[in-house]
């Protein structure tokens, strides 16, 4: 059986990271201004200097494997049978067994105990989308999405493994992230370690579109991280961005990073200021302000398992193969100014989504799912939405360092 993922894994790996973590004790509280790119906890302030790594790799052949592989060569194989439907509060040896086959594929539920909790409920959602097939729209719609049917079970005894889309060969670890399917993969040697359910960029009721949001935000370092007395407020707008293409991960810090625009655990980063991080909320629906958001259990595992430079493969939700994507289409969106921003001195954030124009260079919309409207701050009348702002595909503008 394919060894768990603990907490503890990793323990002195740090070494990896020591530039950023160091860094990190410096810009714990807050993000300075000047860290790139769009987080839940960055400015989204676009500096070159700062810039992730994204990997100029066009490829309009690249083309993806099947990942679902049958063992044909194994013996036939015992089944177990379920006496009932498994679900949340769920427990007893078969709710064992399903966190061991679960482990056994890839996929982390936690501690095999035999409580059906909310990491083995985060596990069955990936392994519906994953392996089941379901898109994120179709789990998110569905009125038994956490339930384990003894029809399922018996799928899930099948001889199968997962098999990355991009191997890497021996040696190697990267991660794959199916925006389509709202999952994530850590793959070792070519064989997944680290296979858990996300939640990323909000988007419009298309499916497709990144959603635009409006907020005041509130700075208390600049981009050279020196103490600003008193703070500063910006009122920006930007899209919920996140991008397709081919990175890598270039810096992470340890434990609760809280900026701007909200909090993150663990963040790792791989395009400007997109992080794959630990998160209270990770619905069946993308609602992040661009980042990837995993359980925080998970984010306590996740940083242990890779380090700087290695790769990360996105799958965008227009159905393109990362290779396929411009640097361009790649970039995240950057905070701009909020042209319908009023003047007040109230200290309150607001958030405020509104219909975008599409980007260019999106295809037609395919999907269609309900409005989100659990994840984001009850609005305020301190800002009025904008209606008017085009989502960002060009190189980021130069830092503009936080006004006095």
């Amino acid at each position: 059986m394919r060894r768990r993922p603990d907490a503890d894994v990793g323990a002195g790996d740090a070494r990896r990271w020591m530039p950023a973590i160091a860094a990190g004790c410096v810009l714990l509280v807050v993000v300075a201004a000047g860290v790139s790119g769009r987080s839940e906890g960055d400015t989204g302030e676009s500096t070159e200097s700062t810039a992730s790594l994204v990997t100029p790799t066009f490829d309009p052949s690249a083309t993806t494997a099947a990942q679902i592989v049958t063992d044909t060569t194994v013996a036939p194989i015992v089944k177990t049978s379920l006496t009932e439907t498994l679900a949340m509060g769920a427990f007893g040896p078969e709710v064992e067994r399903l966190q061991a086959r679960l482990t056994e594929l890839g996929f982390v539920p936690g501690v095999i105990d035999g409580q059906f909790g909310s990491l083995t409920q985060q596990a069955v959602w990936a392994y519906k989308k994953l392996v089941g097939g379901m898109t994120w729209q179709e789990l998110d719609q569905s009125d038994s999405k956490t339930a384990v049917t003894n029809e399922l079970w018996q799928q899930m005894q099948d001889p199968i493994s997962i098999a990355p889309r991009r191997p890497q060969g021996l040696g190697s670890t990267h991660v794959e992230v199916y925006l389509p399917q709202q999952v994530m993969a850590v793959f070792r040697d070519d064989v997944p370690v680290f296979i858990a359910h996300i939640s990323t960029g909000e988007l419009l009721e298309d499916g497709l579109t990144p959603a635009t949001f409006c907020e005041r935000i509130t700075l208390d370092t600049d981009e050279n991280g020196n103490p600003l007395d008193p703070p500063v407020e910006k009122d920006i707008c930007a899209e919920s961005k996140t991008p397709g293409g081919v990175f890598q991960f270039t810096r992470r810090y340890d434990g609760k990073r809280v900026g701007p625009l909200g909090g993150m655990l663990n963040p790792v980063y791989f395009n400007y200021g997109i992080a794959i991080h630990g998160a209270d909320n990770v619905p069946t629906h993308p609602a992040s302000h661009g980042c990837v958001r995993i359980h925080n259990k998970l984010s306590e595992v996740f940083p242990s398992l890779v380090e700087r430079r290695d790769r990360v493969f996105v799958w965008g939700h227009d159905g393109k193969e990362p290779e396929w994507y411009t640097r361009e289409e790649s970039l995240p969106s950057f905070n701009r100014p909020d042209p319908n921003a009023t003047t007040t001195t109230s200290s309150t954030t607001t958030t405020t989504t509104v219909a975008a124009a599409a980007p260019t260079t999106a295809p037609a919309p395919t999907t269609t799912r309900p409005p989100t409207t659990t994840t984001k701050p009850a609005p305020t009348t301190t800002v009025a939405p904008a209606t008017t702002a085009a989502p960002v595909t060009t190189a980021p503008p130069p830092a503009e360092p936080p006004a006095a």
